[in-house]
């Protein structure tokens, strides 16, 4: 039986034109295989498929890449598309790496077999005429339909779970749910997941003593530092069982303990976001579901940019008037960057703008010759720099920048090979702090999971 026509109206706080767009539900299950019966139901406008925990339909299928396909809802329809698998992805018996689906396509993968349908009527929504959110820009049907729900959300004082690819700019949006909401005033802390451990995480979110000055002090935690304004869990799925455990029962009493035995007040909006798939990490186990539903009283996805590259003039213009130093963005650069896929999202756009932006101030023009042919690499691996290519393409600055700017990537990349994985290790190794070692893996994109998968293809 069709569904019924649904329309929905949010209001917006901008002034501006409002539009009416279909939003289709459309439906990728497993039809045969180890995971028949799994499907995902969504409006959202990617799907990516994999044996990954972030992949938003997970497979246990042995013979499946861990990010394997998407599907992705553009104006043409749905585009099937193999994100480097080592089986490859199969159409009507024919191996494609890029091909347009139909309601009712069967798609094979390994042992497994999906159908992709969409459903006959879609949901009307209409969606705010506004260009941009706080620091986030766009104007496709994407981002627009994301600024709206944002602002929406903003004004109501409930949780809310960003998801996203890494580079999408999850913090981006929860500053600006913040700035729109009526804690703006209060302060906005940031706690970054990676870095908590089981044995630290009672300081430093509920508070607990430190050394100092000859002896021991209270310390606040960031629930308390935060009172009054909103604080920022950064890839919340990071956070240890024995640590999920102690936040839910915060967030259900609203109270830190002190040392004093009175427990104290909280008054925080939390905004957590994630690059997993924690309804898939739910049922594996690996994280709770009462912690979910905590934290996921409101839900919105951040697109990756190559899903909205008509999004990608006006968010370089953006991103370029941020910069320190001056770049050139002409219509031909406008339209390389349209062709390359952008695996870091937003922050590689950010990255590479810095980095032409220097190399202009050296007197370089060529800046952008590595977007003309991107190589598509696996995740987790490092970039190589053939000097030889760089030598019989490049003057000798600019092939100094560009090994330089793979560098840093390489250097961590080999480092965590090298100590086994082991973050303790590689401090010694590096001669880097603990949380710095962390800060420079996340701003090179290089997830110790990745690592150690690539690891073991190799071996």
């Amino acid at each position: 039986m069709d569904r019924p026509e649904v329309t929905q109206t949010t209001q917006t706080e901008q002034e501006g034109r409002t539009t009416r767009i279909p939003i289709p539900e459309w439906t990728v299950e497993v039809v045969a295989g180890p995971d028949k019966g799994k499907k995902v139901k969504t409006q959202d406008g990617l799907v990516r498929v994999g044996s990954d925990s972030a992949c938003d339909l997970v497979l246990t299928d042995a013979t499946v890449s861990r990010r394997h396909l998407e599907v992705e809802r553009t104006a043409r329809g749905l585009m099937l598309r193999d994100t480097g698998s080592r089986n490859g992805t199969f159409l009507d018996g024919r191996q494609v790496v890029q091909a347009y689906l139909t309601s009712g396509d069967k798609v094979e993968l390994g042992k497994t077999k999906l159908s992709v349908k969409v459903a006959p009527r879609p949901t009307e929504v209409d969606v705010a005429g506004a260009e941009s959110f706080g620091a986030l820009v766009g104007a496709s049907e994407k981002m627009r339909w994301v600024f709206t729900e944002l602002r929406r959300i903003a004004r109501e004082d409930m949780s809310l779970l960003v998801e996203g690819e890494t580079g999408t700019g999850k913090e981006l949006a929860a500053r600006a749910v913040h700035q729109h909401s009526a804690r703006r005033h209060g302060p906005f802390k940031v706690v970054d997941c990676n870095l908590i451990s089981e044995e630290k995480a009672e300081r430093e979110l509920f508070g607990g003593l430190r050394a100092g000055d000859g002896e021991d002090r209270e310390a606040r935690g960031v629930f308390e530092a935060a009172r009054g304004g909103t604080l920022f869990m950064d890839e919340v799925g990071e956070l240890p069982l024995p640590v999920q455990g102690k936040l839910l029962r915060v967030l259900e009493t609203r109270e830190v303990p002190s040392l004093d035995g009175q427990p104290v007040a909280v008054d925080v909006r939390v905004i957590a976001s994630t690059h997993r798939n924690l309804e898939e990490d739910v049922r594996q186990g690996r994280f709770r579901a009462d912690l979910y539903f905590r934290l996921a009283v409101a839900r919105v996805r951040l697109p990756p940019l190559r899903t909205r590259r008509d999004d990608l003039p006006a968010l370089a213009q953006a991103l370029a008037q941020t910069l320190r130093a001056s770049i050139t963005l002409t219509p031909q650069t406008l339209a390389l960057f349209e062709g390359y896929e952008w695996p870091g999202n937003v922050r590689e756009l950010r990255n590479v703008l810095e980095r032409g932006a220097l190399m202009e101030e050296t007197g370089n023009s060529s800046w952008l010759d590595f977007l003309a042919q991107p190589s598509r690499r696996a995740e987790g691996q490092p970039p190589t720099t053939q000097v030889a290519t760089l030598v019989g393409t490049l003057p000798y600055h600019e092939a100094k920048d560009r090994v330089l700017a793979d560098f840093e990537r390489l250097y961590f990349a080999e480092v965590m090979k090298t100590v086994g994985f082991d973050m303790k290790a590689a401090e010694q190794r590096t001669g880097l702090s603990m949380q710095s070692l962390y800060r420079l893996l996340k701003k090179n994109g290089l997830r110790l999971k990745d690592l150690k998968n690539a690891e073991g293809l190799e071996k």
